[in-house]
């Protein structure tokens, strides 16, 4: 029953720019308008419900990187760090290559559109196919540290 429980080394939540909740805000008026002439209460509850929930799912599907002394996690998806055989900070201006041309279709990947800059892990286990992992991260530099890199 006394489990010991060790902190994460290093922690981070990916959450979307300021700028990309900008859009949510047409979703109240325009559910407003559309049922203006059908249900106005129905609109203004609808509008506000989705509204809420759009940035609510927005939180939710952010990525959450954790790196403990065992395993490297981020998002929904966990590997032993032994199996981590790099780690590489993909400069800004790579970063569209590397999500385009030259992503290998095997890849691991989890982006959040407004954040940039990118954290490749190569994936040393021979029981998986994947070659690495490619996701978003704010803070690449100190992941790196993190993992040892």
């Amino acid at each position: 029953m006394n489990e010991q429980r060790t902190e994460p080394h290093y922690s981070e939540w990916v959450l979307p720019n300021w700028t990309s909740f900008l859009p949510v805000l047409a979703v109240y008026p325009t559910l407003w308008l559309t049922f203006l002439p059908i249900n106005e209460l129905l609109g203004v509850w609808l509008g506000v419900g989705l509204s809420v929930a759009t940035v609510g799912l927005m939180f939710a599907k952010s990525a959450r990187i954790e790196v403990d002394p065992e395993y490297l996690s981020v998002s929904n998806a966990k590997i032993e760090r032994s199996f981590v055989s790099n780690v590489q900070a993909v400069p800004t201006d790579e970063a569209f290559a590397e999500r385009g041309r030259n992503l290998d279709s095997r890849a691991w990947i989890h982006f959040q559109g407004s954040v940039k800059t990118l954290v490749k892990v190569t994936i040393s286990d021979p029981d998986d196919e994947t070659p690495y992992w490619l996701f978003s991260s704010r803070k690449p530099e100190e992941l790196k540290k993190a993992l040892g890199f």
